[in-house]
């Protein structure tokens, strides 16, 4: 059996709507019939709906996936739990005076007498969305810093209030005692910090090729187990 090679004088170039997606050949029409737009060069046009919805999603990244809103591992979840207790901790008694007058304060009641001390509250308070709203490990690693910030306000207003507290004057001598609650806020605050410069874990690095199925289908390609 004999074959012909079966060849076009000129390519073949058509036209279409960009609305309709009716084709024409060169020539034929300059407008649509059913549009009235211009027709265009076929291969000018950008992909249909239809035929975006038929090709494949473009991979996403292990580090830009997607995390559950309860996702609690890479120190997610520990750093939202120290953000609330030291948040809480800032209404507990933080110190009692003895002379002049005997009184209990809070970390609240001290931040109304001296106003920097509302730095530490509102670092927990900006951290408790900061953290929450970080969904994806690249996310989390990019607020490493930020986080690390927010969290070591309470401590270095503990140093300072530890340190230059002053003793009272000539005539009026200062004893003070402080309370369990500026000790909380000060150690969740260093444990906040090394947590935060953690945030996010390791970096994971995209695959080269298809791994092979692991024996324990329960455990996902960020290495998290899964329930």
């Amino acid at each position: 059996m004999a074959y012909v090679a079966v060849t076009f004088p000129h390519p073949m170039s058509l036209l279409a709507c960009p609305f309709c997606r009716e084709m024409y050949a060169r020539g034929e029409e300059a407008t649509c019939p059913e549009c009235g737009v211009d027709l265009q060069p076929m291969h000018a046009l950008p992909l249909s709906q239809e035929a975006r919805d038929l090709e494949p999603e473009p991979p996403v990244h292990p580090m830009d996936e997607l995390l559950p809103a309860g996702f609690l591992a890479r120190g997610r979840g520990a750093l939202l739990a120290i953000a609330s207790v030291g948040l809480a901790c800032f209404f507990v008694p933080w110190v009692t005076t003895i002379r002049p007058e005997l009184a209990t304060y809070t970390g609240l009641e001290l931040a109304g007498r001296a106003g920097w001390l509302w730095g530490g509250a509102v670092g927990w308070f900006i951290l408790l969305p900061l953290v929450f709203t970080r969904r994806t490990i690249a996310r989390l690693r990019g607020v490493r810093v930020v986080s690390a910030l927010f969290a070591g306000l309470t401590a270095a207003e503990a140093v300072v209030l530890v340190t230059l507290t002053p003793a009272g004057g000539q005539y009026v001598t200062r004893a003070l005692e402080w309370e369990w609650g500026l000790w909380v806020s000060a150690a969740l605050s260093l444990v906040g910090v090394l947590v935060a410069a953690r945030l996010g874990g390791p970096r994971i690095d995209a695959p080269t090729a298809p791994a092979a199925p692991t024996a324990d289908a329960s455990v996902s390609r960020a290495g998290e187990t899964l329930h």
